[in-house]
């Protein structure tokens, strides 16, 4: 009976034994699984601001490029209007010519002049307006181009508008030809 008791107790120690060993090495695999988790978390956490950062720079990008497209289709647009307007003044000047010209046939110069008309329209309807220059008015380097000068009693004034200006949305597209009143020195 003695042997069996003693058996009985080795057999609890070997237990116990057991027991803080297991119980260590779980601690360890916990302490370790922590340490993966707050790794796996700092990366998630990592790869969420490097996303939305590309989702920011995308959307940016995006931007940048619609804003730039429809740039270079308005400067393209700008600059066959500007052709455009060049027809337009010929159109204009001829109408201005038959108009003095007394063999010309009415129903000839009402033609000319629904052309004339017509070409207004598509202008307009491009966005453009006629830039409102008359004579006496000041000259400003920004709204007219000078292509001559004239002597009299006034600096700077306009005595005739050669070539008629647009502009479209506050900005000019094409400068008035003036010509300018110069004070004699």
């Amino acid at each position: 009976m003695a042997e069996k008791k003693i058996k009985k107790e080795q057999k609890k120690d070997i237990s116990e034994e057991t027991i803080d060993i297991g119980e260590d090495t779980i601690i360890e695999e916990l302490d370790l699984k922590d340490k993966m988790i707050e790794s796996l978390t700092h990366e998630k956490e990592d790869l969420e601001i490097k996303l939305k950062s590309a989702l920011s720079d995308y959307q940016n990008f995006k931007r940048r490029v619609e804003t730039e497209k429809e740039n270079s289709s308005n400067v393209l647009n700008n600059i066959v209007l500007r052709e455009f307007l060049n027809v337009l003044d010929n159109i204009y000047l001829y109408m201005k010519h038959l108009e003095k010209d007394k063999s010309v046939s009415d129903s000839i110069l009402s033609g000319i002049k629904l052309i004339y008309d017509q070409c207004n329209e598509i202008v307009v309807s491009q966005g453009l307006s006629l830039e409102e220059v008359k004579e006496g008015d000041s000259v400003s380097p920004l709204l007219h181009e000078v292509v001559g000068t004239v002597t009299g009693e006034r600096d700077g004034i306009i005595t005739e508008v050669v070539r008629v200006g647009y502009v479209k949305d506050g900005n000019v597209v094409r400068a008035a030809r003036v010509i300018v009143e110069k004070k004699e020195i």
